[in-house]
């Protein structure tokens, strides 16, 4: 039994949702009746609010407008005004008569992922790879106490699962522990960078090792 073009996108819309995970929404656009409720599929509608029987956004109709035969317009960036940064994908697709009648919007909230990336990027500037530690490993080289506190440093954001500002009090807890029980703490001045990478004191610090030697 053939599918229309609407079953195909909304099982798409699942599809693509299931491998990017809850942060990127899937939106189906019907253009084929009510105008101003368009939303017939919507997958993940947290990301924007949305629900089914919406319509489209404003800088959809904008686009709309000032190009009106517009097939795919991808990698479009957003700021929400709750201050999210949202990358934005659209495929149309158009009647024979070239009216629109289907639209599908994915829309991928990478607020996490960006304050990932300067986390990863605060860590890895000047003096942490002034050398490569993968050349020092192929020419017999030693790797270095701070290479290796700044190794275990980005596995603890990789297994806390958040970048460091981002982290709540019992996120941070769980990482100063996972740093503690390998040893980071007994390298000199470690104490200092993990403070400034959680914005913390050092009064606070120790109270969050306190805390962490009890779980």
């Amino acid at each position: 039994m053939e599918k229309d073009i609407r079953e195909i996108l909304c099982d798409t819309a699942d599809i693509i949702a299931a491998q990017f995970g809850p942060d990127t929404e899937v939106v189906v656009h019907d253009f084929t009746n009510d105008l101003n409720h368009t939303i017939t599929y919507i997958v993940n509608g947290h990301v924007t609010g949305r629900t089914v029987g919406d319509g489209p956004t404003k800088s959809f109709l904008r686009e709309l407008t000032e190009n009106n035969s517009f097939h795919k317009h991808p990698r479009t960036i957003s700021v929400t005004d709750d201050g999210r940064t949202i990358r934005s994908s659209t495929a149309n697709y158009y009647n024979e008569d070239g009216t629109l009648a289907y639209s599908m919007c994915i829309n991928q909230d990478i607020t996490s992922l960006i304050a990932l990336q300067h986390a990863f990027q605060g860590m890895t500037q000047g003096k942490y790879f002034d050398t490569p530690i993968q050349k020092e490993h192929e020419e017999g080289g030693s790797i270095s106490i701070q290479d290796v506190m700044e190794s275990l440093i980005t596995e603890g954001i990789r297994q806390i699962g958040m970048p460091p500002d981002q982290m709540n009090r019992d996120a941070k807890i769980a990482f100063i522990k996972f740093l503690n029980d390998r040893g980071v703490f007994k390298i000199q001045k470690s104490g200092q960078e993990v403070c400034t990478l959680l914005n913390i004191s050092k009064f606070t610090l120790y109270n969050y090792m306190e805390e962490a030697k009890k779980e």
